[in-house]
């Protein structure tokens, strides 16, 4: 049976003769899927579509494989990839050079970055002074899993967004020849910024492109802003990128916390035994991430560092500016508690009898540098990003207008009364004719933060609207220890987590149903100034519509949905729909029915931009791929299944004689990278 080669298309989406489901449009080998464990295998990365961003890493410009249109998938093209150039790294024993190992990679609006392992298996050997401050950041990075000697490589263009989207628009030559004024040269020991001076014609389409003259002459924005080929970005104090799967040890645990950082106060005291603090989360997640001009990366140390675009905060170091060049720290991740003791030691130890102002005020955040936990999770929006620590709090940061930091309490346009004209005594006497137990309410709190805070309030209060069964649905009361954070995620302007009761959470822009809007444009809440669908949440809401008792295993997301792995194999999901802009936020949907994925051979569970990613394995060994969509009807969405094209292209393709199987894919604006195994 032959299969579907496309993706992209509606008229493709049809089920086989049989009718019966299928675990990817049918494949060779049509069987009932065997449960086998995840292996450990590493190999290449491959990537589709142009390299004029230079996200290919294929600095001779030509070797691309642009994403086929709808119109040439019918036809009968098959999309190709080609692979990404990893360099080679040394090895320790002196036994010459070997090819790194693709782990795990993501895909940026314009960059690409991957983790990358030797090959040679070899002991990283940190070397630092013992009285050195970064100590013991140093030792854990040689102790800690010292065999996975791992390196963050990034190609293309890490530190831009608006370029980017310029340069797009460019006829193609004018695009060639203002990135040639702004490409650096490679002199065999890194990159010459000293020589390629542009002409005047390629400052005039540098400015055209919106090149500034920083992109000219600065020196750090000539090296890092364009990168044709995969480089490595080194992390601070010797470490290394940490690996999904590797174990979050009590040894990484006192690394962190009180036990280090406040060892005199009574609460670090009780920790002196290190069998008292325990884990919740007992080995990494996600542990990078990109986004417009922005990376994120989780070090073997549990210390989370960004690099890139830093206008609205989104690296999240505790100040504003144009960027951040190098990988630096995330401040403000530990709780309130932890970080007002923790400026009070650092207040009581300082030797200056100067008169400082002591009051708590934002400023703690920003001045708090060290972690309470090691991160185990990251995930990045367009401008914000959120993080997860090993004992469950979840941390957000970066512009937060459109509530996608979930800090506030009540609906975005309560905050918007006063510019709306709206007389506060109007409105609170709307509150009390209408429920006099809201007569006063907390403000919002849709903030653009430069540092990093806890959320804290998963209590929904607000009743959700079931549009299908017409009746409100309440969220659950949690305690504290329900209320832990298990799984995150994030979009283009919201973000999503699932709590240890299983319950899923989202905020941000427009991801709540306007239960008062009507489509003949009737307004009935005069606190509304404009009629519309949806709303934005400032504070995280409950998102009802999965089925009861099924845990949800993974989460992914794209640019304006979000998709959730149940453990019987079936995907739901919320957002705005793939083939026309319905807001589909109100419950979660199912785009893949249970029973074709068998998660026991899971491989990876991905999401980007308008699409789902599904690899797992099957009872020969090979792998199987899924791509889905959120459809606006239910039909398309009970028969949304596709096989990507690029799959029989690199199934025909051979490596030394050997088979390549896909691992994980990761899909970005204008390029998708595909990680492969051996």
């Amino acid at each position: 049976m032959k299969r579907l080669r496309t993706a992209n298309v509606v008229s493709s989406l049809i089920r086989p003769p049989d009718h019966r489901p299928c675990s990817s449009f049918p494949s060779k080998h049509h069987h009932r899927l065997a449960r086998q464990p995840h292996r450990s295998a590493h190999g290449s990365a491959y990537a589709l579509g142009t390299q004029w961003t230079g996200a290919l890493s294929r600095p001779s410009r030509g070797d691309e494989a642009p994403e086929l249109t709808s119109a040439e998938l019918l036809a009968g093209g098959v999309q190709n990839l080609v692979p990404m150039e990893l360099p080679c790294t040394p090895c320790d024993d002196g036994g010459g050079n070997a090819a790194a190992r693709c782990v795990i990679g993501s895909a940026g609006w314009g960059h690409s970055a991957l983790i990358v392992e030797s090959n040679c298996g070899a002991e990283h050997a940190a070397v630092a002074n013992e009285n050195d401050d970064a100590d013991n950041n140093n030792k854990a990075s040689t102790n800690y899993h010292h065999s996975r000697h791992t390196k963050l490589l990034v190609c293309g263009r890490p530190h831009d967004f608006q370029t980017l989207m310029r340069l797009r628009r460019l006829p193609t030559p004018l695009r060639n020849l203002s990135l040639s004024a702004n490409s650096p040269i490679s002199n065999g020991n890194g990159y010459d910024t000293s020589s390629n001076h542009p002409s005047m014609l390629q400052k005039i389409v540098s400015y055209l492109a919106g090149e500034n003259q920083l992109t000219i002459h600065e020196e750090e924005c000539r090296k890092y802003s364009f990168i044709d080929k995969l480089t490595e970005i080194s992390l601070p104090n010797n470490q290394m990128p940490a690996l999904p799967g590797q174990a979050v040890t009590d040894y990484l645990l006192n690394l962190h916390g009180r036990k280090r950082y406040i060892p005199h106060h009574p609460q670090s005291n009780n920790d002196n035994n290190t069998t008292l603090i325990k884990s919740h989360h007992a080995t990494f997640q996600n542990t990078l991430a990109t986004s417009a001009g922005l990376t994120a990366v989780i070090s073997n140390t549990g210390h989370l560092y960004t690099f890139g675009l830093n206008h609205r905060g989104q690296c999240g170091v505790g100040t504003f500016s144009p960027n951040v060049w190098t990988p630096s720290p995330v401040v403000g991740l530990a709780s309130l508690r932890f970080i007002l003791d923790y400026t009070a030691a650092a207040q009581s130890s300082a030797s200056s009898t100067s008169n400082n102002n002591n009051s708590a005020g934002s400023h703690v955040y920003s001045e708090c540098k060290v972690q309470e936990y090691p991160m185990v999770s990251v995930a990045l929006g367009l401008q914000h990003g959120i993080a997860l620590d090993c004992m469950g709090q979840v941390f957000t940061w970066g512009k937060g207008e459109r509530g996608q930091l979930g800090l506030g309490k009540r609906f975005m346009y309560e905050s918007l009364q006063e510019v709306a004209g709206v007389d506060p005594d109007v409105v609170m006497q709307y509150k009390k004719d209408n429920d006099a137990s809201i007569s006063i309410e907390e403000p919002n709190q849709n903030k653009t933060l430069e540092y990093a805070m806890q959320i804290t309030n998963f209590y929904d209060p607000y009743a959700t609207l079931s549009l299908e069964k017409n009746e409100d649905i309440y969220a659950p009361l949690l305690s504290s220890a329900d209320s832990t954070i298990r799984l995150i995620g994030a979009g283009m302007n919201f973000s999503m987590a699932v709590t240890e009761s299983n319950l899923p959470y989202i905020w941000g822009k427009n991801c709540v149903h306007n239960n008062t809007h009507h489509s003949n444009g009737i307004i009935n809440n005069p606190l509304q100034n404009i009629s519309k669908p949806v709303l934005d949440s400032t504070y995280p809401r409950y998102i009802p519509g999965l089925p009861p008792n099924v845990q949800i295993i993974q989460v992914a997301c794209g640019t304006h949905h979000a998709s959730m792995l149940l453990e019987d194999g079936s995907i739901y999901a919320m957002g705005v729909a793939t083939d026309q802009p319905i807001p589909m936020w109100n419950e979660a949907v199912e785009i893949l029915p249970k029973n074709i994925v068998d998660v026991s051979s899971l491989i990876s569970f991905s999401a980007g931009f308008d699409r789902t990613f599904v690899v797992y394995g099957d009872e020969f060994g090979g792998r199987e791929v899924i791509e889905i969509q959120l459809w606006s009807e239910e039909e398309m969405r009970l028969n949304g299944l596709v096989r990507p094209s690029w799959c029989d292209w690199l199934e025909e393709e051979e490596e030394d004689g050997r088979k390549r199987k896909v691992r994980s894919v990761h899909r970005g604006w204008m390029h998708t990278v595909v990680i492969t195994e051996e």
